[in-house]
């Protein structure tokens, strides 16, 4: 079978809601490339396509499919990126109506009877795409009844057709590193001005699923269960990325990269073993962390820590669930500070059950932090997250 994996040409105004979008960083859609490389092993051809990077415009996109003569067609979709995804679904439908457009992410996982109400989108893969898109292809190659698919929505004679989840993949180390040889130009991504030391940067991920249970996130395609890679795993990919693609900084964007503080340690002691050294950042949670730790990483060259904070009020930070303390947020950041790791903040302010004075703590303590940058954004329900569900 012949694929075309596209990930949609959402501008940078749309994906910052602001003017000030263009200043804004552009990480590679390790999902796209993910799947790339699994269905590549399973032997199947694989163009990839990330328009936002390459400036590709719907059109653009349209007159590669229709040079690449794919069998099936795949677009990955946020829920920012869902308009942009469904405008490339019906611009190809014009042309190769004959082709299926299977459409996947975490929108369509949240909210899949919106997507399929689209006509330009024949088939929705659900949770983790690389199992179910490999037997996807070949039932589609095979003729073979979809209903006998896990983790996938189809019509049937005009009809939606839900079968049960897929279970999650346990082992992800089995996955094959992103088929990074597919992206044209590794320079397309850089994070925003001031967030790295070193380019190239890439971005890469070294788990799946999150225990946590914050009511303004969407864990609807990697889960609750944390499943992590292993070390030596990691490490092999860095490697690659370092002496192959001749990356010099890594930027780690797990939600939480230290949920697991003893990975860390023996990650970067293999890597240390290979002698390679760089910066690098990630993304915390308060109380996953401590002096040591923190130590560790600043000696092995993280210089930036995200944290998310959310709130200034322990009564808001109850109410989402975030399960940290104020108290401690004030001594990691303290301890951040002592080691010359530089912190950026994000807060949300409009969570349910806010009010004027909370706001006013939120605001109040991200002034009083010692925190080097913070960002602030405007609660909104999203689908797949508990908010969601509780004003749906």
């Amino acid at each position: 079978m012949r694929l075309l994996l596209i990930y949609p040409p959402i501008t940078m105004w749309e994906r910052y809601s602001s003017d000030i979008g263009h200043a804004g960083g552009r990480q590679l859609p390790l999902g796209i490339y993910y799947l790339a490389s699994y269905i590549r092993n399973k032997g199947h051809e694989v163009c990839a396509i990330d328009a936002e990077a390459q400036q590709k415009t719907v059109a653009d996109l349209a007159a590669v499919a229709a040079q690449f003569h794919p069998d099936a067609i795949g677009i990955s979709a946020t829920t920012v990126a869902f308009p942009r995804a469904l405008q490339v679904a019906e611009k190809i439908k014009e042309n190769l109506g004959h082709i299926p457009i299977i459409i996947g992410g975490p929108h369509v996982t949240a909210a899949a009877e919106d997507a399929m109400s689209h006509q330009s989108i024949d088939i929705a893969i659900l949770g983790e795409g690389e199992v179910t898109l490999a037997a996807l292809l070949a039932a589609l190659d095979s003729g073979e009844d979809l209903s006998a698919l896990d983790g996938i929505v189809f019509r049937r004679n005009g009809k939606v057709v839900s079968t049960p989840r897929r279970p999650y993949i346990d082992d992800i180390d089995s996955i094959p590193f992103p088929a990074y040889d597919l992206v044209p130009d590794m320079t397309l991504y850089n994070p925003p001005p001031a967030n790295y030391r070193a380019l190239p940067v890439a971005n890469i991920i070294t788990s799946r699923g999150c225990p946590n249970q914050c009511t303004f996130c969407d864990r609807s395609v990697f889960g609750q269960k944390l499943r992590l890679r292993s070390p030596a795993n990691i490490a092999a990919e860095i490697e690659m990325l370092y002496r192959q693609y001749h990356v010099r900084e890594i930027a780690f964007v797990d939600d939480t990269f230290t949920l697991r503080p003893d990975h860390v340690i023996e990650l970067f002691k293999i890597l240390d073993d290979k002698n390679i050294h760089f910066p690098w950042t990630c993304m915390s949670r308060i109380n996953t962390v401590d002096h040591d730790i923190l130590k560790f990483m600043k000696e092995h060259g993280c210089w930036h820590i995200s944290f998310g904070i959310e709130s200034g009020s322990e009564e808001i930070l109850q109410l989402i669930k975030k399960k940290i303390s104020l108290k401690r947020a004030a001594e990691i950041i303290g301890i951040c500070r002592s080691l010359q790791i530089r912190t950026k903040g994000f807060f949300i302010v409009g969570h349910p059950g806010e009010t004027v004075a909370s706001i006013e703590q939120t605001i109040r303590l991200a002034l009083e932090l010692p925190l080097d940058d913070v960002v602030v954004t405007l609660n909104t329900p999203l689908p797949g997250t508990e908010q969601y569900e509780s004003v749906a």
